[in-house]
């Protein structure tokens, strides 16, 4: 099979491919066209589940086969994902309440890290760098269907999700998206691999969409990829002037956000700080990202042992389909607890589970701190990774996005210190029709 025969646009060339090749990208591009398919041409949310099918199709291609050859990186990564799987089965089995329930748990939690193990052992660099320049070109596109959404729909806020949609909390799906792109720019540019033009045109135009959609948490987040990505990278003026520019597109950025939304819309210190530390989020009685934990603690899991293990992976979810909407998020929706991934984490595994969770996003930022000081490693790769575990845990706490398919994109990321130029092993494991 020849994988080197190229037709088409840039590196994401249409080019004869395997069916486990196909499956793999459409697991990373489809989210990127959910929103079309159901807010434009009206298709139900059940399309969302394409992607579960794609996934799954994956993992029992690679794992029924009779030989699957491992990349023996990846082991570390999957005796987590077993004994995190292990975990969630022993405190299940007390507090069992439906089959359906844990399965249901099963899927939103662990669906990204299947993800993970399938990009590592498919993609190949040369394919990882057409997909990330494929996202610089859906950059602009999502530029321009935010200002379209912005200007001529009149939406902003919550509601102004660009390629991500227009309900209510879709715009937070784009500090995933920005991230990716601004860490991967910023890198670049202070490497002196991309213009100064490129990289401060992609940083102006994701602080200006950040402050249309009142994304405050956006600029803390710029701040860390900006300070990593200057510790990454050895010295030069270019960190000077991008730190400077910085400065300068943040402070207007905050005069739109005043004049938009009145002195909330501020990014000062205090306002941030505000915003992360409130004690609710949406209403009187619901929660907030640092309150969730003790707020929980101190009314609903008051007992030790439910605090340590939680109250069963799934026992807390909710979904469209009744038969997984469970009894506990019928009685407590109220208090938004799964807007945030650190509530819903704790609720369901508890400390334990919190815990190992996070140091999953650890674990990456390690393996990747380590490949990079590898005389065959592909640095930026590794940066990239790093940058995205960091923000992974900040997101933990800050929303939901990590039980989202954007979050697909997060999993690409942090595989990416995993994938090297073309291998055997990787043929090997291609090469399924």
């Amino acid at each position: 099979m020849n994988y080197r025969t190229k037709h088409g646009f840039g590196q994401l060339h249409i080019k004869k491919r395997s069916l486990l090749e196909w499956l793999a990208l459409f697991i990373l591009v489809m989210p990127f066209f959910l929103s079309f398919f159901m807010d434009f041409l009206g298709v139900t949310s059940i399309i969302k589940y394409t992607i579960d099918v794609a996934w799954i199709l994956c993992v029992g291609l690679l794992f029924l086969r009779r030989k699957v050859v491992f990349d023996r990186r990846l082991i570390p990564f999957l005796v987590f994902i077993l004994v995190f799987l292990l975990y969630t089965l022993i405190v299940y089995i007390p507090n069992y309440q439906s089959i359906f329930y844990y399965l249901w748990g099963i899927r939103n939690t662990f669906r990204f890290y299947f993800a993970f193990i399938i990009f590592a052992m498919l993609f190949t660099e040369e394919e990882v760098e057409g997909c990330l320049k494929f996202l610089d070109v859906i950059f602009w596109i999502n530029l321009l269907i935010s200002l379209y959404q912005f200007f001529i729909m009149g939406l902003d806020q919550d509601f102004l999700g660009g390629l991500f949609g227009v309900e209510r909390g879709c715009n937070a799906y784009s500090l995933i998206f920005f991230s990716i792109v601004l860490s991967r720019s910023i890198i670049r540019f202070m490497n002196k691999d991309e213009s100064a033009f490129k990289c401060f045109s992609k940083c102006a135009v994701a602080i200006l969409l950040a402050a249309m959609a009142e994304l405050k948490f956006f600029f803390v987040m710029f701040v860390v990829i900006l300070l990593m990505a200057t510790i990454f990278t050895s010295f030069s003026w270019r960190k000077f002037f991008v730190i400077l520019l910085s400065v300068v597109m943040v402070s207007v950025a905050s005069t739109i956000l005043t004049n938009l939304f009145g002195a909330d819309g501020d990014i000062s210190f205090e306002n941030i700080i505000n915003l992360i530390t409130a004690d609710n989020y949406a209403t009187q009685e619901d929660l907030s990202r640092f309150s969730a934990i003790p707020k929980i603690s101190s009314t609903i899991m008051t007992d030790t042992s439910q605090r340590m293990f939680g109250l069963g992976l799934g026992n807390c979810d909710t979904s469209t389909f009744e038969i997984c909407n469970t009894p506990f998020y019928q009685t407590y929706s109220h208090l938004h607890y799964s807007w945030f991934s650190s509530a819903f984490l704790f609720l369901e595994t508890g400390y334990v589970g919190l815990t190992l969770y996070m140091s999953f996003f650890v674990m990456c930022f390690v393996f990747a701190y380590k490949q990079k000081r590898k005389a065959n490693s592909n640095e930026l790769f590794c940066n990239m990774a790093m940058i995205m575990s960091v923000m992974c845990l900040m997101m933990t706490f800050y929303n939901a996005s990590l039980r989202n398919e954007v979050a697909y994109m997060v999993f690409f990321v942090l595989a990416l210190p995993l994938i090297n130029s073309r291998s055997n092993i990787k043929e090997l494991n291609r090469r399924l029709v």
